[in-house]
């Protein structure tokens, strides 16, 4: 009976060393993956129409990243229905409320904005956000065709809510990243989501338990088949939304801050990477979670908004990138780069239009503007325990050690 025993016990080292040998060996021996991540990106006529060199001082950056990151904040146009005289930088003439979409103002893009943009390196982009549903089905659909044209890795919306939740996988140097991506904003829920057999947005409304976990779950799913997971919200309500009084179809679910919080910490402990959300233009400080970063607001990457200059916060128009360096499935460091967005002098241009059509491309900013930008992202941080130091024109973040269930590592 004990050399029976010995035998099992040797069976089963030897299955355990083969397990070593081969199912860890792609995270153990993976490459280190440069993963960079900017704003939203509200762009709505081709930048090179009026620049010959946009982003020029970005672009480097974007180029020298294994990948890049961003949310199409726009749906693409494929005779949706819009009228012929629709001028999208204006926003006018409004429409009517006879058609399915935005009818105050959509956000139409032809396919050649994401085309642009999958040449800068955002080849992993989520379609999810209030403006996903801006040209009603026909919108979501050309957006999704336009991704798969320029081969850009999205999620978000789908032609049914299970492909609209369902995590979107790319390879990199042999490691998996994967990508979910949902809205919480002011979209009526009934109008926007997907479900079983219509094209939609995967979306979480505040206090909808059937949102939260079919995310939840999504989250679970894509890390057993990822060896990384990133969750993208685009999260842009207001309170009166979260206390349930307002009118898209959210239920009462207290702060919305707090709300947003206890959502991102549930992804992280479902097994996701990272927390990346966009929504509001002004960016907030990280949290370092478990080791894994939260991101409750990233800001803007460029944004040609419809208001006169000087109609918005000064606050918007100064953004962040930021290159994560991801090893053995997690973030090793984090370098933030501080961008200007150009809010354009409409004193120099003859028209409404030429003006909004310039505006809004970011370049790296430097001096005296970087040094704001970064000690503003720092003293935000701060606020969440996590170290950021400054380090000439980047601020850099360190996640010391691996997490393990017992403890909460912080930046340093």
């Amino acid at each position: 009976m004990k050399n029976h025993n010995t035998s099992i016990k040797s069976i089963y080292f030897f299955i355990g060393i083969g397990l070593l040998i081969t199912l860890p060996n792609r995270i153990l021996n993976a490459q280190n993956i440069e993963l960079v991540i900017v704003g939203q990106s509200l762009i709505k006529i081709h930048p090179e129409k009026h620049w010959s060199n946009p982003f020029a001082t970005v672009r480097p950056i974007l180029e020298s990243a294994d990948i890049g990151f961003t949310n199409f904040e726009m749906a693409v146009d494929n005779n949706c229905g819009l009228p012929d005289d629709y001028q999208v930088m204006l926003g006018k003439p409004a429409l009517g409320s006879d058609r399915p979409g935005n009818t105050s103002g959509p956000h139409a893009v032809h396919e050649n904005v994401m085309g642009f943009l999958s040449l800068m390196n955002f080849k992993l982009q989520s379609l999810a956000n209030n403006h996903a549903w801006d040209l009603g089905d026909c919108g979501t659909k050309a957006t999704i065709a336009a991704a798969q044209k320029y081969s850009v890795t999205h999620a978000g919306t789908g032609n049914n809510l299970e492909e609209a939740t369902r995590a979107a996988i790319v390879d990199i140097k042999g490691t998996k990243i994967a990508l979910i991506a949902s809205t919480t904003s002011r979209d009526e829920r009934d109008l926007i989501l997907a479900n079983e057999s219509s094209p939609g947005v995967n979306g979480v409304w505040t206090g909808w338990s059937e949102d939260w976990d079919r995310n939840i779950a999504a989250v679970k799913s894509a890390r057993q088949n990822a060896d990384f997971v990133i969750y993208y919200q685009h999260f842009q309500i207001d309170q009166k939304d979260a206390d349930g009084k307002g009118k898209y179809g959210h239920k009462n679910a207290g702060n919305m801050h707090r709300w947003q919080e206890a959502f991102a910490k549930a992804i992280i402990d479902a097994g996701a990477g990272m927390f990346i959300a966009h929504g509001e233009r002004i960016f907030d400080g990280v949290e370092i979670y478990k080791g894994r970063p939260i991101f409750r607001q990233f800001g803007g990457f460029s944004y040609q908004g419809l208001q006169a200059e000087g109609a918005y916060d000064p606050l918007v128009w100064e953004g962040l990138l930021g290159m994560l360096t991801i090893k053995d499935g997690y973030i090793r460091s984090i370098e933030i780069t501080p961008l200007t967005l150009n809010e354009g002098n409409e004193k120099e241009y003859g028209d409404a239009i030429e003006f909004r059509e310039k505006r809004g491309f970011s370049e790296v900013a430097r001096g005296v503007l970087a040094l704001k930008i970064l000690d503003r992202f720092k003293d935000l941080s701060a606020k969440y325990g996590t170290i950021v130091k400054i380090e000439g024109e980047k601020a850099i973040i360190k996640i010391r050690d691996l997490p393990t269930s017992k403890t909460v590592i912080r930046g340093g």
